[in-house]
């Protein structure tokens, strides 16, 4: 009788339970699935965080503009009305995003207008800054800010 659970106390130490290969697979898949949407949801946040830098950074060069006109004379020529886009080697952009403003021949992805209307009230006029950036194969990326000078 004693040699009867001897036997069974073995049997019980040598039941080995541990993972099949199929569950390591399905174990190891499940985690592959894991892993690849959080290297998706990386590479979507650094697209998003570049395009809103270069909002930003059009933002920045269009409120520059608006400064500039703002501090401008009311009849000064770059009040007349009408459209006006300078060349880009001289309006005060770096165009070309080498670090180097207004640099002789400079040309590049950043272009910067402003139209010039007779304003809603009298003495007054509507100018409308726009900076577009052409960004390759993402389309263009556009900043208006309208303002309204006053002659004072």
């Amino acid at each position: 009788m004693q040699l009867n659970m001897v036997r069974r106390k073995d049997a019980r130490c040598n039941n080995q339970g541990g993972f099949t290969l199929i569950e390591v697979l399905m174990a190891m898949a499940i985690f592959l699935i894991g892993i690849l949407a959080v290297l998706i949801m990386q590479i979507r946040a650094i697209n998003t965080n570049s395009g809103a830098r270069s909002v930003t950074e059009n933002y920045t060069w269009a409120m520059d503009k608006v400064e500039e006109l703002l501090g401008l004379p009311y009849d000064d020529p770059n009040l007349n009305l009408g459209t006006f886009a300078p060349a880009s080697d001289a309006d005060s952009i770096d165009n070309n995003c080498n670090g180097q403003i207004d640099e002789a021949g400079e040309n590049g992805a950043i272009d910067i207008t402003w139209v010039v209307q007779a304003g809603p009230v009298a003495g007054t006029k509507w100018v409308q800054v726009t900076v577009t950036q052409s960004v390759p194969l993402s389309g263009d990326k556009i900043v208006n800010v309208d303002f309204i000078k006053a002659n004072m």
